[in-house]
């Protein structure tokens, strides 16, 4: 009989050996893994201070060009230095800052915060031995950390038109179309504000020139668009003939186009939600209210509302505060009147079926200004029940639009526990479930507008009229105090559409300190 003992020995070595060197690999591993977290604990610790110590060099809310970077750079080194990074380099960690391995932006160049004035962010980078890694051929691994520390004081972002799409996906991101105007300008002399922001990277051009041309681009204008400034990551065409395309406003000999720009962060990226128990039961028109368990939404039509004394054919369709479960459904040949306040559609959102209907924000009879806030989210019986799931906002009509968000001179008086979203026309929950659903706003008789629109997820559309005069007074008006920070946004109209940015009229954002 043949022995098979030798043969048996050699395989026992061989697993041996390879366990051994699994179980070295992955202690190597333990080890890498374990002293990268370590340094990114460290680098940590010493960007979030060396971030709010940067943060005191802003000079203003709107990005002063005095701005210490010097100043900025050496709070941050020495922040560094004491949690024992950069110690045998000079004073000023001039060898970091060379090197990148130090980094002080603002305003940021990533993150949520990219691109926002008022905000620092502080870089460290470092690197520790890899014993894993020298398998590979590295011999050392590299962590970079950063922090994020804001130092503003109510100021309304800068921008007026907001498209935060990140990808290239079905066409333009930002578009301007039907022939018309587009004119954003700074109401007050010497505000900083009114730009354009497109995320998407749709177009490789990076010439900084908004091209006459058809194909896939980020920002695309049939007709004028006048802006102070646009930032496109990916690319700007126009198409048309004559003087088309992005005009600088006011005119700029340099130009007010840069592409391939930084990507700006959602603006209000954490804004806490208004809560639902905290505002009363909105009142439908038949007098019934919306409840929790309500499964139909409010119908406002001439079978509910009174006819206008000035317009027999025309229902007046009046509705206060409140939560409305289900949303509205807004027939033809309405005319609904909102008195100031916040209303809240939990579930449904704002349905037009006819043409001809017309919405206002409505004085009270003590004469405050008609303000309003219209938050768009689910409501607490959804998904088991369907209307109180978050819906679209439907309101274009061939009659007039004009409401303006609460401000500081009318919430407290209409709506006090509506204050902390003062400057907030409109808002649809970017984590509801129809986060990524579409809003639908504008009037061909006139469409006048003031406050944030905020629809991180979804596609907000203004139509305009097509001979409408501007911010003009009478039924031609077409003005828009607005600003929109949406996924996608779409502005039409054959007339002209004036944006004038100001500050007062949009949502103020106090952020001090670590934000990131």
């Amino acid at each position: 009989m043949k022995s098979t003992h030798r043969s048996d020995r050699g395989q026992i070595l061989l697993i041996t050996g390879v366990a051994m060197f699994v179980l070295i690999g992955i202690a190597a591993l333990v080890v890498d893994v374990g002293m990268s977290w370590m340094l990114r604990r460290q680098e940590q610790n010493a960007a979030d201070p060396a971030a709010i110590a940067a943060a005191r060099h802003l000079k203003n809310d709107v990005g002063d060009p005095a701005w210490d970077q010097v100043g900025a750079e050496a709070d941050a080194c020495f922040y560094a230095k004491q949690n024992g990074f950069f110690l045998t380099d000079n004073v000023t960690c001039k060898a970091a800052l060379d090197a990148d391995d130090l980094q002080v932006h603002a305003p940021p160049i990533s993150g949520n915060f990219s691109a926002r004035q008022g905000y620092v962010q502080v870089i460290i980078r470092d690197r520790h031995p890899a014993f894993f890694g020298r398998i590979f051929g590295s011999s050392e691994a590299t962590i970079t950390t950063s922090a994020v520390a804001a130092n503003t004081a109510g100021n309304a972002n800068s921008s007026s038109l907001v498209a935060l799409q990140p990808v290239c996906s079905g066409g333009s991101a930002a578009d301007v179309d039907g022939g018309g105007v587009v004119r954003i300008f700074p109401v007050n002399p010497g505000d900083e504000g009114g730009y354009v922001h497109v995320n998407s990277p749709c177009g490789t051009s990076t010439d900084d020139v908004c091209a006459n041309g058809a194909g896939s681009a980020a920002l695309s204008i049939s007709g004028v668009l006048k802006a102070p400034f646009a930032y496109v990551t990916g690319t700007c065409t126009y198409n048309g003939s004559g003087p088309s395309g992005l005009q600088c406003e006011p005119a700029s000999a340099t130009g007010c186009l840069d592409e391939d720009a930084i990507p700006l962060g959602d603006p209000l990226v954490g804004l806490p939600e208004p809560v639902l128990s905290d505002f009363p039961n909105g009142m439908c028109p038949n007098g019934s209210p919306s409840t929790p368990s309500s499964t139909t939404p409010c119908e406002l039509s001439d079978k509910v509302c009174p006819a206008d004394p000035s317009a027999p054919s025309v229902a007046v369709c009046t509705l206060g505060p409140g939560v409305f479960y289900g949303g509205w459904d807004v027939k033809k040949k309405v005319h609904l009147q909102l008195k100031p306040g916040m209303y809240i559609l939990a579930g449904g959102g704002i349905k037009l079926t006819g043409t001809d209907a017309s919405i206002e924000a409505v004085s009270n009879p003590s004469g405050v200004d008609a303000r309003v806030m219209i938050f768009n989210t689910d409501g607490p019986g959804c998904p088991s029940i369907g209307a109180q799931c978050q819906g679209d906002i439907t309101f274009t009509a061939q009659q007039a639009f004009r409401a303006k968000a609460l401000n500081s001179a009318t919430c407290g008086m209409v709506s006090p526990q509506a204050c902390p979203w003062k400057g907030i026309l409109l808002w649809h929950d970017g984590t509801a479930s129809k986060a990524n659903g579409t809003i639908k706003l504008g009037g061909q008789a006139s469409t006048v507008l003031a406050g944030t629109i905020y629809a991180p997820k979804a596609d907000v559309q203004i139509a305009g009229g097509t001979s409408t005069t501007g911010c003009t007074t009478g039924p031609t008006a077409g003005c828009l105090a607005i600003q929109i920070i949406s996924y996608t946004w779409s502005i039409t109209g054959g007339g002209l559409i004036e944006m004038p940015y100001d500050p007062a009229e949009l949502y103020q954002l106090d952020q001090r300190g670590l934000v990131d």
